[in-house]
């Protein structure tokens, strides 16, 4: 049947299929139908191939008979196996296949699941190159069992992925990767036959075409809850592993937007395990993404599609999970027209597959668009989308949030597009408009959009730029903040900062209501000015600014707010405040001033700062001389804007004072007094009126502008005006009095100081109204108020600033009619600590102003005098501050600047009207040098030092000060150690401003001398202390000293200097590097020194090369002094830090890498600090060999002995992590990338892993990790110092305890293995473990040469486990990265591993035996049969277990991985694993018997058929191993013999048999041997497997064994003394004995009969008895054992011999009566069986009826057995026993029943009856042994002997 065409013709094949038929037809049960059928229908389906008719119509018969018989029964199993085989032979015809897929079909599903599972590939293996409809139908077969593969995917992700055969099959993957997906998209209850009434074609579901429908919906509906488990198990297989990730995503998509829960929870599930696979940017994946949403589209010049196949747009629930994927990508956004089509068909498409959700995701797929998508690919479309966009803002009034998300879209796509949105203001306009009218959240949406496309307006035409000017000005007025905000960012962003319009918008803005809207305006207005005054732009100013205008020009912006301000007048935009009207609010009027004023600085040249809006006075004579130009130069038009816009002050004064107008207001009079200020010599009632305002600094204000006014009148009208204000002082109202005073004090000053300057001089002794006036404000001293005292003082010091006081010099020093008493009563104001601190600092200017106006003011040296006695109380820095400006006042006289008219004298141009002599500052400079700065005294040293330091800065011309340089340089150096932080910023800013005073002789003398003191080479002063000195000052006990005392900044400083050759530079640092909060003071800041900085910065500026790198580094020491004082150096000299750095960016890595390992502490963290800083958002490409010491020495800081140092270290190797992996990122550039590894990598490798310290370890590992991940390709060409680095470090990272607690195990070998095995297994997910198996990917032959080596060390030499298993892994990816590149070095890695198979730990020999198995793929065949021959010599002559094991796990090793090399070498390897698998089988070394049980299973057809394959060779290594001198090599040899002849039995070669007898028999001579028992098992294996031939071939023929020579070496075996050897020995004799046939029982009982007991004498049984109890238990249980065996033996070797039994059954049955009593139940059992043995063999004597010696012989015979069964029957509770014992009554029963005589029966029955009815009736009896008891004695009674009969 097995032909297709039959041997004899039709004919033949007829007859052949009739008997089939019968066959069949004769098959009753069902296991009979299912064995026919599996045995003939493959064969008769093979006969539709017939050419004959009949023949065809035959089977057809037949298979319609099989169809009926099976199609209804399940059980029935068809042969789905060949069926299979048959379907795919490529020589079967279309006919046969089509047949033959039926009953696949058909018995498929009745298989059981495992065998399903187990048949998949082959299923799938034969859909190749078969007919669609077959493919389809052997899928949809498969579908619901795919998920039980899942289940249990194998571990190993190679035999994952060849699981299924997929690999090689391309055409069949595509085939199951699209009906799986069909099937996923099949929705519940579908069916093409299921047609809705209404309907007149069924509808193809959503995502599917019409044929995939069809397919995968089978012939029958399929029921929802099986479709649901189907389903469920296939995404479960679509995540196993089993397939690839990136072709199942899509699958898994699908599945997760199921309708059934349980489904779309797997997906789920499944989806987020693959999250980080999937590539979503891959383009062949989007694009099916993109044909699963749309559908199949008809799309012009490109191939039609057939109609059955055009899939069906997806539906809302699928498009819900693809949505987001789509998003998410960047390649779907710019695969065009798909992603325009996607977004159009959820925007505005009709087929109802969208939602609100997918249009927001629609819309916010259009963010990606535009975002991902260039501009150029972008621009044809950007309209589409543009109209698409305002057409849902147009459409979508109800949703909000998706109309904000359009908005943005928009602003977006204007940014990309900018002529789309700049073109036209339409689109502006709108958008503004809905600012104003859309909800809150709307308007933040478009706040953004128009944020957004901000950009895209500032390169548009004037004429468009006019609209939005005159747009935004219009929206700054409307209500809603939001809509102001974006005005104002428009008005900042699109136009430049002196765009007039845009500013007038942003300061009506700046006067909003709202704070935000306001704060927004003025930074928009204020932003260029604030940039240019940066203090980031460094002292130096030498930022570049550009041509950037910081502020309009003044008259066009004044000329611009004017305009707007008349048409407000006019308009409802008005203000009414108080009785006037005014154009804006007060708070934009105020923002008005101060801007305007603003501007007025920058167009006359000067930088304009919002600080100097408080100092009207600043640079005035520039800005005079610039309006008077301007007005002079310029039509009247000019004049009357001026005049206007004093005007709207003067409104807004009226209105509601205020500061800004009121400083606009003495600005502009005091800047243009004759134009400006004579338009109020007719107001002065107004000014006066302003006088009694409540606000302080605004009644200062007033009082100058009034002082202003009135200097310019004439005599008669001035004192006209002052008379008057004179007598308003009499008015109780307390402000008016201040005001009053501080009225006067200005306007006689300045009428006086105006007078002096045109020299019209005025008696003040005669000036009456001068004189009482005086008097007035001097009385006020002695005021209650402080307001009127401070009042006093600040009149007082304005006129005697300008003017001699009317007063006698001397007088009664208690009144204040004397210049003595005034002097006297400023002096006590100073010193009481009851006023205020303010009225003490004006009573100090006040003294200081005394000097001013008069050149020989009489008390000049007193006031000094008293000032320095006053120092002692006084703390207060400002008060200091104060009386220093006093100071230099007192010593300079009216040569001080101060005495200036500072509206049209600038300070370096004016010329002292009167000189003073010199010798007050020179008394002044003494005392200050010699006692004030040398006390120890905090107070006086304090005032000592600032006092100092403002007589040394003003007064540095003077010839007192110059003369006297060196002594003040050295007063300041002795300040510099003080504790105060404020003395010592002074002291070094004095020393700073010396040195610049110094002539150039005098410079190299100070450096010396300030070096020597700051360094310690100088010899110093020991300060005394005495009763004043404070040791300590406030709050600073218990303080940690500053590391190097508070010198050491400067110390640094000289350091700095003197490393760069330029000592004299310490005078440029010490100007820089302090920069105390006090300077930003008003009095501090009147010292200037942000000038002096300038200027030392612009002299350091040749210097910065050298400077930079220090400075850099010293600005993160961790003392904060030294650090501030170095930062301020940086801030000084440093203009952009980030330009700079960038610049000197290898000389500051250089620094800190050369102070890295400093011997001090703080130098180390420095450098640490100022790595991670320099590093922050920087690569080092052009420092690559920096690059490399930095991480050297940053290692060796990690482990500081200072934990601070330890912090800041990590943190820099932190940021060296993440520039290291920058820089070897391939995206880089191969050069970069490859020089940044060749100075990264040693470091890391050498310093980093081999460090002792955890942290450098992990961070080293870390970033060695995340480099190879980026560096890629660019790694090959160190892989070889790579990979064995990392393979080192992992045994190190595993850490010492895992370590010891395997050594610690060692006793527990067993325990230890595992525990190590599980260590070696665990590495591969160690991260060092995972980085080098990424970087292999990298290895090529050119890199291999260099690799193999280091390997080969690592296997041979490397001390760590995990290295050793790691290594050995590495050796195993090798094989299948690169097989033919590694072919060359094979035979050293195999020599490696060779020798690394004797190491002492059983997990390491595994590896490496796993690893020799997989480089057998490519090695040579010398070196496959030089391993095999060793492994062979190795087990068969070593004789320790170690080398044994290795040979185990190298064969399986080479059996799994490279089955081809040894199925080469099989001859070689499998009678070695035969021999090792008849090892002794140990409780703790199973495992390797099951191992060399594999290899032999793997290697041979099975167990019979490879010895029979293997049987020479097997022949051939056994007598080797049977001479060894190891018994357990013999004992093991002996029982393979065993199995051979168990295996081959009676068909065993008669050669084979003789040799294996001969072999044993000589191994039974000489002593017993641990295992000598194996020998005779083996014999009795050999007899009882092969009796039939045994006997014919051992005749002992030329030295070889005979059956006789064989029992005769037994008996003697039999007779040896070790009970355990003589029990197997006996019982192993008797069996072959019983085999054979043969009697020798006589030769056995002799053996045995003295261990048999004998009759004996009662006294003799008593002696017994006693030895009995003397005998050891031990020996007791021997003879007991011996027993059992001796009982067996006997009933085993009974023979069949009549002489022989009537020669001995009585007196055997005698021995067992006398021994069944006392013997154990196990040995009564034996006694039990071996009976039955005999009774199975007697034979009653023939002559028994006619012999009286035969009857009586018989009648003993069983009267004895009776008596025996009786005993053994009335044993309780032994159930076995007694069923036993009823076995063999049984057969006594069939005796007695042959003998046919009566009175054997009658005897016997007697004998036996009882315990019978013993049996039954006992209650522990078993039921059936029960009716068996009754069964026998009814027999027993129903024998009717022949003679009875008869």
């Amino acid at each position: 049947m097995a032909n297709g065409g039959g041997g004899a013709g039709p004919q033949g094949e007829l007859q052949l299929l009739e008997r089939v038929f019968l066959r069949l037809g004769v098959a009753d049960t069902d296991d009979q139908l299912q064995e026919a059928v599996s045995k003939f229908l493959p064969p008769v389906l093979l006969k539709l191939n017939s050419q004959n008719e009949g023949v065809r119509k035959k089977v057809m018969e037949l298979l319609v008979h099989i169809n009926k018989r099976i199609k209804n029964n399940n059980n029935i199993q068809l042969p789905v196996e060949s069926l299979l085989l048959q379907y795919q032979d490529p020589s079967a015809t279309s006919f046969v296949v089509n047949f033959t897929i039926i009953y696949i079909k058909m018995g498929f599903p009745r298989l059981t699941l495992e065998k399903q599972v187990e048949l998949i590939p082959s299923v799938l293996a034969g859909i190749e190159a078969k007919p669609t409809s077959h493919q389809d139908s052997l899928l949809l077969m498969l579908m619901p069992v795919l998920g039980e593969v899942a289940k249990h995917p194998p571990g190993d992700p190679e035999r994952k992925k060849s699981l299924l055969g997929l690999g090689e099959k391309p055409a069949v993957s595509k085939v199951l990767y699209s009906f799986m997906f069909d099937y996923m998209l099949l929705p519940y209850g579908s069916h093409p036959s299921l047609k809705s009434p209404e309907v007149k074609e069924s509808q193809v579901p959503a995502g599917l075409s019409d044929y995939g429908w069809k397919r995968v919906s089978g012939e029958t509906p399929i029921p929802a809850e099986q479709l649901e488990t189907t389903k469920t198990g296939l995404v479960k297989f679509l995540g196993s592993g089993l397939l690839p990730e990136m072709e199942v995503a899509i699958h898994l998509l699908v599945a997760a937007s199921d309708t059934r829960h349980m489904v779309a929870s797997a997906a789920d599930s499944e989806n987020r395990k693959l999250g980080g696979v999937i590539d979503w940017n891959d383009p062949d994946l989007v694009r099916k993404l993109y044909s699963l949403f749309l559908g199949t589209l008809v799309i012009k010049d490109r191939p039609t599609v057939k109609p059955e196949h055009k899939r069906q747009p997806s539906n809302t629930r699928i498009r819900l999970k693809l949505m987001p994927v789509l998003i998410k990508s960047r390649e779907a956004a710019v695969q065009f027209p798909s992603c325009i089509q996607v977004t159009f068909d959820l925007l505005f498409g009709t087929s109802g597959n969208s939602n609100p959700k997918l249009k927001m995701m629609a819309v916010q797929f259009v963010h990606q668009i535009i975002h991902h998508c260039p501009e150029n690919r972008l621009s044809p479309i950007g309209a589409v989308i543009l109209t698409a966009l305002t057409r849902l803002v147009t459409e979508e009034k109800d949703n909000p949030k998706l109309r904000g998300s359009c908005y943005v879209a928009v602003g977006k796509l204007g940014l990309k597009i900018p002529s789309l949105v700049n073109k036209d203001m339409t689109m502006i306009t709108k958008f503004f408009d809905g600012m104003s009218t859309e909800d809150s959240d709307t308007q933040l949406s478009l706040r953004e959009a128009l944020g957004i496309m901000t950009p895209a307006f500032r390169a548009i035409d004037s004429e468009n730029k006019k609209y939005i000017e005159a747009m935004l000005a219009t929206y700054i007025e409307k209500d809603g903040v939001q809509v102001k905000l974006v005005t104002i960012q428009y008005a900042s962003d699109v136009f430049p900062h002196d765009n007039v319009a845009t500013r007038y918008t942003l300061l009506l803005g700046a006067g909003d209501k709202k704070d935000e809207v306001a704060t927004a305006a003025r930074n928009a207005l204020y932003s260029a000015i604030r940039r240019a005054n940066n203090q980031d732009n460094g002292i130096l100013k030498t930022k570049k600014l550009g041509s950037e205008a910081l502020l309009p020009d003044f008259l066009q912006i004044l000329s611009y707010v004017m305009d707007k301000a008349g048409i407000r007048m006019k308009s409802s935009y008005k203000q009414v405040v108080g009785s006037v009207t005014i154009p804006f609010s007060i708070k934009t009027g105020s923002e008005v001033c101060d801007y305007v004023r603003l501007c007025l600085w920058n167009s006359s040249g000067v930088l304009p700062d919002p600080e100097y809006l408080a100092e009207p006075q600043h640079e005035a004579p520039t800005v005079a001389r610039y309006l008077n130009k301007l007005v002079g130069d310029g039509s009247g038009k000019k004049k009357d804007i001026l005049f206007k816009f004093a005007d709207l002050v003067e409104k807004m004064m009226t209105g509601q004072p205020n500061m800004p107008p009121a400083l606009a207001l003495l600005h502009l009079i005091g800047v243009a007094p004759k134009e400006l200020g004579s338009r109020w010599t007719g107001k002065m009632d107004w000014l006066r009126g302003l006088l009694s305002n409540t606000r302080e600094e605004l009644r200062e204000t007033v009082a100058s502008i009034y002082g202003l006014v009135a200097g310019n009148l004439d005599k008669e009208d001035f004192e006209r005006i002052l008379k008057d204000l004179s007598r308003g002082f009499k008015e109780k109202q307390l402000e008016l009095q201040h005001g009053v005073l501080l009225a006067l004090g200005h306007s006689f000053g300045r009428r006086i100081l105006l007078s002096r300057v045109n020299n019209q001089l005025i008696n003040i002794q005669d000036w009456s109204l001068f004189r009482d006036s005086c008097m007035l404000i001097i009385n006020q001293l002695e005021a209650a108020q402080n307001l009127l005292i401070t009042g006093g003082c600040l009149a007082l010091s304005e006129i005697s600033r300008c003017s001699p006081l009317p007063l006698e010099d001397t007088g009664d020093e208690a009144k204040l009619d004397n210049k003595l008493g005034l002097v006297e009563k400023l002096l006590s104001i100073l010193r009481s600590v009851k006023m205020n601190m303010k009225v003490r600092e004006r009573a100090a200017s006040a003294l200081g102003n005394l000097c001013l106006g008069e050149a020989r003011f009489p008390h000049r040296r007193l006031m000094m005098e008293k000032f320095l006695e006053a120092a002692q109380e006084i703390k207060d820095i400002e008060l200091h501050f104060s009386i220093g400006e006093a100071l230099v006042h007192c010593a300079l006289g009216p040569r001080s600047p101060d005495a200036r008219n500072v509206w049209t004298v600038q300070k370096e141009d004016y010329v002292p009207l009167e000189t003073v002599e010199e010798a007050d500052l020179v008394w002044l400079v003494d005392r200050l040098t010699g006692h004030l700065t040398q006390s120890t005294h905090p107070n006086l040293k304090q005032a000592g030092c600032l006092w100092l330091l403002a007589i040394t800065k003003h007064c540095t011309g003077e010839e007192a000060v110059k003369s006297q340089l060196l002594r003040i340089q050295s007063a300041f150096m002795s300040l510099l150690g003080d504790n105060n932080d404020l003395v010592q910023d002074a002291a070094s800013k004095g020393i700073a401003i010396v040195y610049e005073s110094c002539s150039e002789d005098q410079q190299e003398k100070m450096v010396g001398n300030l070096l020597d003191t700051l360094l310690g080479s100088g010899k110093k002063e020991v300060n005394k202390v005495n009763e004043n000195t404070k040791v300590f000052q406030e709050g600073e006990m218990g303080k940690n000293p500053v590391t190097g005392g508070n010198l050491s900044t400067y110390k640094e400083l000289c350091s700095l200097a003197t490393d760069m050759g330029q000592p004299d530079l310490v005078y440029k640092f010490m100007h820089l590097a302090n920069y105390n909060a006090t300077w930003n003071s008003r009095k501090g800041a009147a010292f200037g020194f942000s000038s002096i900085a300038s200027l030392a910065g612009a002299q350091l500026e040749e210097h910065l090369p050298k400077i930079i790198p220090k400075l850099y580094r010293y600005q993160f020491d961790p003392t904060q002094r030294i650090q501030q004082s170095m930062s301020a150096i940086w801030s000084a000299l440093v203009p952009e830090t980030t330009k700079t750095v960038d610049k000197y960016l290898p000389e500051i890595l250089a620094e800190l890498q050369k102070e890295l390992t400093s011997p001090q502490w703080r130098v180390r963290e420095s450098c640490c600090t100022g790595i991670t800083d320099i590093l922050r958002g920087r690569t080092l490409d052009s420092c690559t060999d920096t690059l490399s010491l930095l991480w050297s020495d940053i290692f060796r800081v990690m482990d500081d002995i200072k934990e601070s140092v330890r912090v800041a270290a990590f943190k820099a190797a932190q940021s060296l992590t993440r520039v290291s992996i920058k820089m070897c990122d391939i995206s880089s550039g191969a050069k970069s990338g490859e020089n940044a590894i060749k100075a990264i990598l040693p470091p890391l490798m050498n310093n980093g892993l081999a460090s002792s310290v955890t942290e450098v370890k992990a961070i080293s590992i870390a970033t060695l990790m995340k480099i190879t991940k980026s560096a890629g390709p660019l790694l090959g060409p160190h892989l070889h110092i790579l990979i064995p680095a990392l393979l080192e470090a992992t045994s190190e990272v595993e850490g010492s305890e895992i370590s010891y607690l395997s050594t610690k195990l060692g006793v527990d070998a067993d325990m230890q293995e595992k525990l190590d095995s599980a260590r070696i297994a665990a590495i591969t997910a160690h991260p060092t473990m995972e980085c080098v198996t990424f970087v292999l990917q990298y290895v090529n032959a050119s890199n291999l040469e260099q690799l193999v080596p280091r390997l080969v060390d690592l296997i041979k030499s490397s001390p760590g486990l995990v290295t050793k298993g790691g290594t050995a892994a590495v050796v195993n990816n090798l094989t299948h990265q690169c097989p033919i590149d590694l072919q060359p070095y094979t035979g050293k890695l195999l020599s490696a591993l060779v020798s690394g198979l004797s190491d002492r730990n059983p997990a390491v020999r595994m590896v490496y035996a796993k690893s020799i198995g997989q480089l057998m793929r490519t090695a040579k065949d010398t070196s496959k049969e030089k391993l095999f021959a060793k492994l062979k010599t190795w087990y068969m002559e070593k004789e320790d277990d170690v080398s044994k094991a290795a040979v185990a796990y190298t064969f399986q090793g080479i059996n799994r991985y490279s089955p081809d090399v040894m199925k080469s070498y099989a001859s070689v390897a499998m009678p070695i694993a035969f021999l090792a698998m008849h090892e002794e089988k140990r409780v703790e070394g199973g495992g390797l018997q099951e191992v060399w049980e594999e290899v032999w299973n793997e290697g041979t057809p099975g167990s019979e058929g490879g010895i029979r394959l293997y049987l020479s060779e097997i022949m051939d290594i056994l007598p080797k191993a049977l001479e060894s001198g190891q018994w357990t090599v013999k004992a093991q040899a002996v029982r393979a013999m065993g199995t051979v002849a168990t295996k081959l039995g009676g068909t065993i070669n008669p050669q084979v048999q003789r040799k294996i007898a001969t072999m044993l028999v000589n191994a039974l001579a000489g002593r017993t041997w641990t295992g000598k028992e194996c020998v005779i098992r083996s014999l009795v294996d050999l007899v009882v497997c092969g009796e039939d031939t045994v006997g014919t071939n051992l005749q002992g023929r030329a030295e070889q064994a005979s059956v006789q020579s064989m029992l005769d070496a037994l008996f003697k075996e039999c007779k040896k003394e070790k009970v355990e050897y003589r029990v197997v020995a006996l019982t192993s004799t008797a069996t072959i004995l019983q085999h054979l046939n043969l009697d020798m029982f006589k030769e056995l009982y002799s053996i045995v009969s003295e261990h048999l007991p004998k009759p004996k004498e009662d006294n003799e049984k008593e002696n017994e008895k006693e030895k009995e109890e003397e005998e050891d238990k031990d020996e007791r249980n021997k003879d007991l054992i011996l027993q059992e065996a001796i009982l067996s033996s006997l009933g085993l070797a009974w023979p069949d011999n009549i002489e022989t039994q009537n020669a001995y059954i009585v007196l055997l049955l005698n021995q067992l009566e006398m021994l069944v009593g006392n013997t154990t139940r196990r040995n009564q059992e034996t006694l039990a069986v071996s009976l039955g043995r005999i009774i199975d063999k007697y034979r009653v004597p023939a002559d028994v009826n006619s012999s009286q010696e035969s009857l009586e012989q018989t009648e003993t015979v069983l009267t004895k057995t009776a008596q025996l069964l009786s005993a053994l029957l009335l044993i309780p509770k032994f159930e076995k026993l007694r069923i036993q014992t009823l076995k063999v009554l049984s057969k006594v029963v069939k005796v007695l029943v042959d003998c046919k005589r009566a009175s054997l029966v009658y005897l016997f029955r007697d004998e036996i009856s009882k315990s019978l009815d013993g049996v039954i009736k006992d209650l522990a009896s078993d039921p059936a042994t029960k009716t068996t008891a009754r069964d026998l004695k009814t027999a027993i009674n129903a024998i009717q002997p022949a003679d009875v009969k008869a």
